[in-house]
């Protein structure tokens, strides 16, 4: 508890600046399914009865419209979002630092050595992107059921400070740890992280 306090302070008080990195600003409200197009709504039938908490929303960042879907499912908090059209674009799972591999945590630590002064973990999430080499409904009960025979992504939400400054970014690596891409929260769309 202690650890999200002093992030939770750090995040009141954080300077967001970084010219070099696109940068995220994010509102999402909650909303009902009856809100969500007919696509989205016909592979969210296919969450299992035994999920729970599920929760809708519909997110912008002024130039994208996408939906969301949250819920628990088997002890674990998942995300599905789709674009307008109501197409999944990607699943991302809750997961915590102790649960990836020593590999990819080396790696990852090993980046953010290298890029900054000092940083602060706040958020891991798998991620799987969508292919439409398979059904929506398929794609989806495979990461319900089969998660860890399949490969993802990793979408780390990181506190970095260089020069004095502190940025909040949302980082990207794959699934052996190498940094793909990042992009700077603003401060004000930090909220949705915090689950």
């Amino acid at each position: 508890m202690m650890k999200f306090n002093s992030v939770s302070l750090l995040i009141t008080f954080l300077f967001v600046v970084n010219s070099f990195a696109q940068t995220k600003n994010e509102k999402e409200s909650r909303i009902q399914l009856t809100e969500f197009p007919e696509k989205a709504k016909a592979t969210l039938s296919k969450i299992p009865e035994k999920a729970k908490r599920i929760r809708h929303y519909r997110e912008t960042d002024g130039d994208k419209l996408s939906f969301e879907s949250k819920f628990k499912y088997r002890g674990n908090w998942f995300s599905v979002e789709f674009n307008n059209k109501g197409s999944i674009e990607d699943i991302e799972i809750l997961v915590k630092e102790k649960e990836l591999s020593t590999t990819i945590k080396s790696h990852i630590k090993s980046y953010l050595d290298g890029n900054s002064d000092s940083y602060e973990i706040i958020k891991i999430q798998e991620q799987y992107n969508y292919s439409e080499t398979v059904l929506e409904t398929q794609f989806l009960s495979s990461i319900l059921e089969q998660r860890d025979e399949l490969s993802s992504n990793y979408e780390v939400i990181v506190a970095l400070k260089s020069a004095k400054i502190w940025v909040i970014k949302e980082m990207t690596f794959n699934s052996n740890g190498k940094f793909l891409n990042a992009r700077v929260l603003q401060q004000d769309s930090y909220e949705y992280i915090m689950y």
